[in-house]
């Protein structure tokens, strides 16, 4: 279709039209950005951690080991003779203990348990154990259970401490062993005797 007036032809428009929607489409985009965009700088806090160990007390058992004495051999009889006849020999009475023979090893009185005794011990003092390095510097907490024997001294019996349970392995052992000797007790009575006394103590390491 012709048109008299070419400007009144529509399609002669169309470029224009798309040209400036384009346009204003764009202005509008590009204002609305700059007005609601913000940039947000959040400061990092960084939590500073303090070591600390929490040691619970538990209370443990030990035994009283009595020797056996053996038994002593009768004194020898001399037997005397009459006056009239010259005592010239000396007769020995038997005895009734081989004197050869091995005197019978002491007997050991078993170690009673902590909740058995009838006087428990209890701890004077308890030094707190070194916290390993490598734990310290990974972060790490845990604990040990260690069983031990307090001797009727009141000190923690040489070699009767070991490791029940830890978590995790491998880590904190060594610590709480080396800890637990150096702890200090009461000693364990039972009917008016000092025992040897059997203790499950737990060592927890914690950081605070």
């Amino acid at each position: 279709m012709k048109y008299l007036d070419p400007k009144a032809d529509l399609r002669n428009w169309l470029p224009i039209i798309t040209r400036k929607a384009t346009l204003i489409t764009l202005l509008a985009m590009i204002l609305i950005f700059l007005t609601f965009t913000q940039v947000r700088v959040k400061a990092l806090k960084i939590e500073e951690y303090q070591t600390m160990i929490e040691v619970e007390q538990i209370p443990i058992t030990k035994q009283e080991i009595k020797k056996q004495e053996a038994p002593k051999p009768k004194a020898a009889e001399v037997i005397e003779v009459e006056e009239e006849e010259e005592a010239d020999t000396v007769t020995i009475a038997s005895s009734e203990i081989d004197v050869n023979e091995t005197p019978p090893p002491p007997v050991e009185i078993e170690q009673v348990p902590y909740f058995k005794v009838e006087v428990k011990p209890k701890v004077l003092n308890n030094p707190k154990p070194k916290y390993p390095d490598i734990a310290r510097r990974s972060g790490l907490e845990g604990t040990v259970i260690v069983e031990f024997v307090v001797d009727t001294t009141g000190d923690v019996l040489a070699g009767s401490a070991r490791v029940v349970q830890a978590k995790p392995e491998g880590i904190f052992e060594d610590a709480a062993l080396k800890a637990i000797y150096k702890w200090k007790f009461t000693p364990g009575q039972q009917r008016d005797r000092k025992v040897l006394v059997k203790w499950r103590q737990p060592i927890h390491f914690k950081f605070k």
